[in-house]
């Protein structure tokens, strides 16, 4: 139970910046607010499409087993800050905070100031979830679920799916396990955002004794809509920030594809693993699991 807590924790720990953040995204207009939020529609892609295997071998019996999957995703200094497009006799001289980034900026110009908002100032974003996964005849089902949980009047719930199947067991006498997969993943935060990510790997490992060695290549991509309100200030040199309007926007983390290396250690029915992903935020990532 105290396991169940702690992944709980740590998926309210990277969701709730959003919610702390509805002020200062009153100061951004539907295109700006994509800059401003990619990286964290990026953090939360990455750790979503991670740990979703820790060997391409998948058991030919039946078979399941019960996980708790954590990560910590590193942004670059590149997603640190972006370079505003702002209204005609203005100039971005300087660049300002993402989401992750630290002090915003303001921007003089022929109407007046255009303030932008401060980030979270956080380079290293934790993130974990609990799955299960069953297997028969080379075949794989994942599930990663969390109930409804309640946060300041809004309610966060999480799913995902994903799909292995052994390639290997068609080719015999092959000296290395492989495997393909796909991982779905859906969630909502009350009516501020709601998004899904897709990816689709190729996997391979290889078994000495107690230890795995693992890698793959994995595509993905994701999509997350945005949902708030502007309080418009009269006085913003930028005429779309006047008035008090809704604004909803639709955001894609820059992930593409990512390399993965790493290692499993099986001690009986445990089996403890880490990885390291090479991606647009690189990230470790690790795990517990009990095999039946």
């Amino acid at each position: 139970m105290k396991k169940v807590i702690i992944v709980f924790s740590l998926i309210l720990l990277f969701i709730t910046p959003l919610f702390s953040q509805q002020d200062q995204l009153s100061f951004l207009n539907e295109t700006q607010v994509g800059n401003f939020m990619q990286p964290f529609a990026t953090s939360l892609s990455e750790g979503l499409n991670s740990g979703s295997f820790y060997t391409a071998s998948i058991s030919s019996f039946p078979s399941f087993s019960i996980s708790f999957r954590g990560m910590i995703m590193f942004v670059p200094s590149s997603q640190m800050t972006f370079t505003p497009t702002l209204p005609s006799g203005y100039k971005a001289t300087n660049s300002t905070a993402t989401i992750w980034g630290d002090q915003g900026t303001i921007y003089t110009g022929p109407n007046g100031y255009i303030p932008y908002p401060n980030g979270l100032n956080q380079s290293n974003i934790p993130f974990a979830m609990p799955q299960i996964t069953g297997s028969f005849m080379g075949t794989e089902v994942l599930i990663r679920y969390l109930p409804t949980v309640h946060v300041k009047n809004d309610d966060i719930n999480y799913f995902g799916i994903g799909v292995r199947h052994s390639i290997s067991q068609y080719i015999p006498l092959i000296p290395v396990d492989v495997a393909v997969g796909v991982l779905y993943n859906k969630l909502n935060y009350g009516s501020y955002i709601s998004g899904s990510t897709f990816a689709v790997n190729g996997e391979v490992s290889k078994t000495f004794g107690l230890f795995t060695a693992y890698g793959g290549l994995q595509y993905e991509s994701s999509s997350f809509d945005l949902s708030y309100t502007i309080k418009g200030d009269p006085n913003n040199g930028d005429p779309t920030l006047r008035q008090d309007r809704n604004i909803s926007a639709s955001v894609s983390g820059a992930d593409n594809i990512r390399f993965i290396l790493g290692g499993s250690l099986k001690i009986g029915f445990l089996v403890i693993n880490a990885d390291y992903n090479l991606a647009s935020q690189s990230l470790f990532s690790g795990g517990l699991s009990f095999e039946f």
